[in-house]
């Protein structure tokens, strides 16, 4: 007998995948600092390597980092890190390099929110 489809069980809030977002960013610099050292997301090795532009992977998803003038989105971008201590040591160590930037990051009960240098919110 066939199941019913159960869309509730399977629902993230209707994203299941990125593929990329794309988010102009004034310092190259700052970006790899938050990004990969920070975050600890790898720089992609083969596509966009010079300093105009960076496409950072999360998994099979990437942030796509060209430069031009800061865009910041609207509410938050959710991705999943494993290794929640590592990963609040990760932060800690780049902060003050980020000092005077709007870097944050907090942890939560259900997970940790950070905020890039200029504003952008993840969780």
């Amino acid at each position: 007998m066939q199941q019913p489809f159960d869309r509730a069980a399977e629902d993230l809030g209707n994203s299941i995948h990125l593929e990329h977002v794309n988010v102009q960013v004034p310092d190259q610099r700052l970006a790899t600092l938050f990004y990969v050292a920070g975050l600890g997301l790898t720089r992609d090795p083969y596509l966009m390597v010079s300093d105009s532009n960076m496409w950072v992977n999360v998994g099979r998803s990437q942030f796509h980092l060209p430069s031009g003038n800061a865009q910041v989105l609207r509410g938050h971008t959710g991705i999943v890190i494993s290794g929640r201590e590592a990963l609040l040591n990760r932060l800690t160590s780049v902060a003050k390099k980020l000092d005077g930037t709007a870097f944050a990051f907090r942890e939560h009960n259900d997970y940790v929110e950070a905020t890039c240098p200029w504003g952008n919110r993840l969780r």
